[in-house]
């Protein structure tokens, strides 16, 4: 699961450097969207990870990134907000009243 991860902030600072070459901020919000469908595209080869959750987390990035990019809510706002998002992915989520992740009993994991 590290190597999907690594491959997602990979992508991340690729669009970033990406970012830092072109002047346009809608070109910026494009970049942040085109980012975002190659993560959902490497989430989705690796059945270990959950997908609904990540991508969650993800479009919450991208969001703040988007309004960020469009100087709707300043750069501390933005990471404040992230903050919060992080804070959320750790402690805020509850699955059927606990924090556990769902075991795989599958009968071929016997």
């Amino acid at each position: 699961m590290n190597k999907v991860w690594l491959q997602i902030f990979g992508a991340m600072i690729g669009g970033s450097i990406l970012k830092g070459l072109v002047p346009n901020p809608l070109a910026w919000v494009c970049i942040d969207l085109a980012i975002l469908g190659i993560v959902y595209l490497i989430l989705r080869r690796h059945s270990n990870v959950d997908l609904k959750s990540s991508m969650y987390f993800l479009s919450g990035l991208t969001v703040i990134s988007i309004l960020t990019d469009l100087q709707m809510i300043d750069d501390m706002v933005s990471g404040i907000c992230i903050f919060a998002l992080v804070a959320w992915m750790f402690y805020g989520r509850r699955r059927n009243g606990n924090s556990k992740p769902p075991s795989n009993n599958h009968k071929w994991n016997k």
